[in-house]
């Protein structure tokens, strides 16, 4: 077969970036989850990359992201299997790729059961007991824990007197969104890729290559000498010719595979009552700095901002926002989350909010993961579409599968539920 040698990613988010490293350089070889090799095939060298976002890269929603790494709640075994061989590509790539950066693996704690109304912990997942029960059959690292072992594992966190034990995660952690985008992206430009930002990422148009007469061109100087089957239209009048394009866009998903003829759809952000917007609260500064992923029932917090400017991020399943929110009630919103907080954490007595943000998360319509080939496209070489609301609990894994399908062009099976087919009809 013919392996691309020149990919295009649109969306420089922790989805797109972690996938634009992983093709770009030439990781230690591995066994990934679909039970083939990670990395390029010996003798083959690796792809050129172009990464494009209009945005600077992870400034979008990934710098809103609660960013927990888990498969906390997830019923389903396949998915839940995916989900924790991407917490152990996590490991991998902290390895290669100055983790202690941004990577922390510290563990989750929570004391309640899932909130109906709460889109980032499905209560379809069961009651909590239920839950840790079905996880330790599976051999997800979950336990209940005393109160006083609780204070021990988080010093900075005060627990309710009615709150006897609570659940405990250790595998499960966060990473640091901006830290990881940032060292990512200085890693893809040492390995020769390129990241196009403003108007020279801001992609307008996909053409297939031989739909027709093509225009003058901004050939990478490593691409082979026919050219590519992509057309990829910059806002700033340049085209990039490339071999596969791969659509990372996040909430901006339809829109870019419309381009290509064939919009993906995902849960609409602007319609009123929305899911897809939720309301994240930055607050600081605290005097004993968090250091665990924690869930009750009124708000989830984790550290944010470490140091002498330690901050916590602030979320809740209970907050109904959307895009068309007045910003009283956002700030209302925030201060309620705020005081929240300081029940829990009393070295916040003194914190204030110091951001607060309407964050839209990509919502694929049925809940899980859109990976793969756009039908419809053009063959070879379909658009591919990566779109899913646990964008950077999956990341590192998908990166890792996404990769090995595109260098050899064999599917994984194990991502085959997760094709765009099923969302697309005619």
């Amino acid at each position: 077969m013919n392996r691309p040698t020149h990919i295009a990613v649109i969306g420089a988010g922790v989805l797109g970036t972690t996938l634009a490293h992983r093709l770009a350089r030439r990781p230690a070889q591995h066994t990934a989850p679909s039970g083939t090799a990670d990395g390029p095939t010996p003798g083959v060298s690796a792809p050129t990359v172009t990464l494009l976002d209009r945005a600077q890269p992870g400034r979008g929603t990934s710098r809103w992201s609660l960013a927990w790494l888990n498969s906390n709640g997830v019923p389903d075994r396949g998915y839940h299997e995916l989900r924790t061989a991407s917490l152990d590509a996590w490991a991998r790539l902290a390895e290669e790729a100055d983790g202690a950066q941004w990577y922390r693996p510290v563990g989750n704690m929570r004391w309640a059961d899932p909130a109906p109304t709460d889109p980032d912990d499905s209560v379809e997942g069961g009651r909590l007991v239920e839950r840790i029960q079905r996880l330790q059959q599976w051999g997800y690292p979950a336990e209940l824990v005393s109160a006083e072992r609780i204070s021990a594992l988080e010093p900075a966190l005060r627990l309710p007197a009615n709150v006897p034990q609570i659940a405990w995660f250790p595998d499960e952690g966060y990473v640091l969104t901006e830290r990881l985008v940032s060292t990512l992206g200085e890693q893809l430009r040492n390995a020769g890729a390129e990241i196009r930002t403003g108007s020279a990422g801001h992609v307008v148009g996909l053409e297939r290559a031989d739909a027709g007469t093509a225009p003058a061109i901004d050939r990478h100087p490593t691409s082979h000498a026919g050219g590519g089957s992509w057309l990829v239209r910059t806002a700033d009048g340049n085209t990039l010719r490339a071999d596969a394009v791969v659509c990372c866009a996040g909430r901006w998903t339809p829109e870019v595979t419309a381009l290509a003829g064939k919009p993906l759809p995902i849960v609409d952000p602007s319609a009123a009552g929305s899911a897809a917007p939720g309301l994240v609260v930055r607050v600081g500064p605290v005097g004993t700095p968090l250091t665990r992923v924690v869930h009750t029932p009124l708000v989830h917090l984790r550290p944010h901002d470490e140091g002498d400017g330690a901050t916590v991020h602030l979320e809740a399943g209970d907050v109904r926002v959307d895009l068309h929110t007045p910003a009283e009630e956002l700030d209302r919103w925030a201060g309620i989350l705020l005081a929240r907080a300081r029940e829990l954490v009393p070295s916040l007595a003194g914190a204030r909010v110091l951001e607060r943000k309407v964050c839209v998360r990509a919502l694929p319509l049925d809940g899980r993961p859109v990976v793969g080939p756009v039908a419809g496209t053009g063959t070879p070489g379909a658009l591919y579409a990566m779109v899913t609301h646990s964008g950077v609990t999956l990341a590192a894994g998908l990166a890792e599968l996404v990769a090995t399908e595109l260098r050899t062009g064999q599917a994984a099976p194990v991502l085959e539920p997760y094709r765009p087919k099923r969302l697309l009809r005619g």
